[in-house]
């Protein structure tokens, strides 16, 4: 029995494909337009992206390309191939701007550029990029209520809630939150590069633009104190000529870390540890130096 299935399916598949292969070869513009469009249905992208793409020279110039080309677009999504459909949705809404779709393909292309942006690990010109475009269309549409996506919430095999819906704009809205995330993670992850290597003077400067671009870090309180404690490790390691300039220098770290962070915290007692060793140690420089 279960031989016979497979054989049926073979079989089946065998007659899909020639099917295809005479539609291809043979058939008319309208046989070739419905096996695209039931290919795509079937998120066969790579076969029905060659029968759009021969529909679109058909039909170019005339109403019916609209449509074609927004399933055209939406193949090379399917297939993963996000940096070409960023390219498709965004001339889709040059070539097509009073269509229907405007909105949706305007939302597609920020959409892809969000899929396409790379790890922290990378270069971020393409986050940095799709964060931009991302706005543009919240600017663009601030009163967007399109549909992104149709979710039912199931727990225990129970089905919650039916038919809830994510909009444009709200999935807009959540990935900016996760490009800023990555660019977040990637300022961080600069300046511990600096602090891990021992280029403290480096690492304060990294730690301070990273808290000037991101203000809401959520690991704040433990970038001030990095900031105190590299501004410290700096100032011991620095020529005599400099320590007392460079000590001061931790002694207003630590006082902006004060400032913002409650006793009692996490880094609180450690960082007025480093504190107490930079006095000692620039008043025991001092002395030896004569220094008043």
């Amino acid at each position: 029995m279960k031989r016979f299935f497979i054989y049926c399916l073979i079989a089946l598949f065998a007659v899909s494909c020639s099917e295809y292969a005479r539609v291809v070869k043979k058939g008319n513009i309208t046989e070739k337009y419905d096996m695209a469009v039931k290919l795509y249905k079937k998120k066969d992208y790579v076969r029905a992206l060659p029968l759009f793409e021969e529909l679109l020279a058909f039909y170019r110039g005339k109403s019916e390309s609209e449509e074609i080309y927004l399933y055209y677009c939406y193949c090379y999504y399917g297939l993963g191939q996000f940096e070409l459909a960023a390219y498709h949705f965004k001339n889709f809404t040059e070539n097509y701007y009073n269509s229907k779709y405007i909105e949706r393909c305007s939302f597609m292309y920020a959409h892809c550029l969000y899929k396409d942006a790379l790890p922290y690990e990378l270069d971020q010109t393409s986050t940095i990029k799709a964060i931009a475009e991302i706005q543009l269309f919240l600017n663009r549409f601030p009163n967007s209520s399109g549909i992104y996506d149709t979710v039912s919430v199931i727990q225990n095999g129970i089905l919650l809630k039916d038919k809830d819906t994510i909009t444009y704009k709200e999935e807009a809205n959540e990935e900016i939150e996760q490009l800023r995330t990555t660019l977040k993670t990637k300022a961080f992850q600069n300046a511990m590069l600096f602090y891990k290597i021992e280029d403290y003077n480096a690492a304060v400067v990294s730690f301070r633009n990273a808290l000037k671009d991101f203000p809401d870090m959520e690991n704040k309180e433990q970038i001030e104190f990095l900031i105190v404690k590299s501004s410290y490790l700096f100032a011991k390691n620095s020529i005599d000529e400099k320590k007392v300039e460079r000590y001061e220098a931790v002694f207003a770290d630590y006082s902006e870390f004060v400032r913002n962070n409650k006793a009692g915290s996490r880094y609180y007692e450690e960082a007025a540890e480093i504190n107490a060793k930079a006095i000692e140690e620039l008043t025991r420089h001092k002395k030896l130096h004569n220094i008043q």
